[in-house]
C-alpha cells in the first residue's frame, strides 16, 4: 500500500511539472496538491505500520 502512495505521490510531481511548464503554475496547482496529499498519505501510512511492528514486537 506504501508503495502504491509513493508512487502516485511521484507520477503527480512529474505531471505537475509538466503542466508547469507548459500551461503555467495555475494549471499545475491541482496536480502539486495531489502530489503533496499523496505523499502525507505514504508517510501516514508508513507510520501506522511502524506502530504496529512496534507493538508486535512487544506483544513477543
Amino acid at each position: 500500500m506504501e508503495i502504491l502512495w509513493i508512487c502516485m505521490a511521484a507520477m503527480c510531481l512529474i505531471i505537475a511539472i509538466i503542466r508547469n511548464v507548459k500551461y503555467g503554475f495555475d494549471e499545475a496547482t491541482a496536480m502539486y496538491v495531489f502530489s503533496v496529499i499523496a505523499a502525507l498519505m505514504f508517510l501516514w501510512r508508513r507510520h501506522l505500520r511502524q506502530q504496529e511492528e512496534k507493538k508486535d514486537k512487544e506483544e513477543k
